[in-house]
């Protein structure tokens, strides 16, 4: 499993002696330890620990153009400055994003603050009526952020959805075909241009959310980040964070509320209000269709990968 990852980067090297060079070249203190963490689809992500404490270290893909990395970083920068919760990061003498050369590899990191804590999808902690509100706030800060960085392509944004299909269809069995096909025709009408569009996190899933020891709920991997239709938010959340996959009215209750929270920040129009169901549900075809993908195409059977295609195979079923 540690290969598939460390393919991203394409290195193979010890993970003790890159961590020892970014101990020195960030200034963490002497070296004691280090994990893969072997969650998500992009990069190659590792915790460090030495004598000053315990530090998250992200190694972005080879996929990933240098002005990828360079403006993951800078909307992390901007989301702390407007009091999103998400890990504190660290500058080497080259700034927050670090170029490493080693073993013919010019690995490019950023290093933040480990936190002390699980994720929702590796805990399989119930997330609180409470603590959905909290993420909804924290979505509305993000969502007011005046940035609109490049554009990067993410396979599994809603917005992709017809490029998408027309590449993995194939793969889907035909109760999730028969179901997702007419979508095609929804997704046109809804006319994605003329929607308000904003910087949005886009991933604001289970796997993203970590709760600390103090019980602080924070947000990670801003990776897939980028200036969407201003509900692609609200989609994202409501297909994973506000779903409950047995219960239809409290699905339907959690977005009610969200709805009303996010509203006290951004004021979202009649059009946005009309299509958001339609949007949901194509945030669950996604899912489906991407995480179908992975597991037929490239062989993926982790959990994580199950989790997103059950759950949307769900969505796809309880939205009419």
């Amino acid at each position: 499993m540690e290969s598939v990852f460390k393919q991203r980067i394409g290195f193979n090297g010890d993970l003790k002696e890159i961590s020892k060079d970014i101990c020195r070249d960030f200034n963490l203190g002497d070296f004691v330890d280090c994990k893969i963490i072997l969650t998500g689809y992009e990069d190659f992500n590792f915790s460090l620990e030495t004598n000053n404490g315990k530090f998250f270290v992200k190694i972005f893909s080879n996929e990933r153009t240098i002005d990828d990395c360079k403006r993951n970083v800078d909307v992390i920068v901007k989301s702390l400055e407007v009091g999103v919760f998400a890990p504190k990061l660290y500058k080497s003498k080259q700034g927050y994003l670090h170029l490493l050369y080693i073993d013919q590899s010019t690995l490019r990191i950023c290093v933040m603050d480990f936190i002390d804590g699980k994720d929702f999808f590796t805990s399989k902690a119930a997330i609180t009526h409470e603590d959905m509100l909290s993420l909804v706030c924290q979505a509305s800060l993000i969502n007011s952020i005046n940035i609109e960085p490049a554009k990067i392509y993410d396979s599994w944004a809603i917005t992709n959805f017809l490029l998408e299909f027309e590449k993995k269809s194939q793969y889907l069995e035909k109760e999730d075909s028969d179901i997702i096909k007419p979508l095609v025709e929804k997704f046109k009408n809804i006319k994605i241009a003329s929607l308000p569009h904003c910087f949005a996190h886009g991933d604001i899933i289970r796997t993203n959310v970590i709760r600390d020891k103090n019980d602080k709920i924070w947000i990670v991997d801003f990776s897939v980040s980028n200036y969407y239709p201003r509900i692609q938010e609200l989609a994202v959340l409501a297909c994973d964070i506000l779903f409950n996959r047995d219960n239809k009215e409290e699905s339907e209750q959690n977005l009610k509320d969200a709805l009303e929270e996010y509203q006290k920040t951004i004021k979202l129009t009649t059009r946005e209000i009309e299509v958001l169901p339609t949007y949901i549900k194509l945030a669950h075809a996604m899912h489906v269709l991407c995480a179908t993908y992975e597991k037929k195409a490239k062989k993926n059977d982790s959990k994580e990968n199950e989790y997103f295609l059950n759950i949307g195979k769900s969505g796809l079923r309880q939205i009419n």
